[in-house]
């Protein structure tokens, strides 16, 4: 059976709070990435160890004295989680 709505891209299905920050995240970083993501419904296994690879590197850039996350780094570190917790690994495939 054929669902009668179409399913969003993997940007477009992110919780609208962490959006924006992926969005600019990889936009800054992955532009080829986020474009791809912008028409597929799920990514494949690389792209999300892309993501999170984007990800981990901007929440790095983000910690503050005692290596604790400034505000930035939590916002980054909530949407590593929330990517994960929408597709995690076992649910993707390599292409």
């Amino acid at each position: 059976m054929v669902s009668e709505f179409p399913v969003p891209p993997v940007i477009g299905a992110l919780p609208g709070r962490f959006r924006g920050i992926i969005v600019e995240l990889l936009g800054d970083r992955a532009p080829d990435l986020l474009a791809a993501l912008r028409t597929q419904a799920k990514p494949t296994l690389a792209q999300q160890e892309a993501v999170l690879g984007v990800l981990v590197d901007a929440f790095v850039d983000h910690l503050g004295p005692w290596d604790e996350p400034t505000p930035r780094g939590v916002l980054i570190d909530d949407a590593f989680g929330a990517f994960l917790e929408r597709w995690p690994a076992e649910d993707l495939t390599e292409r």
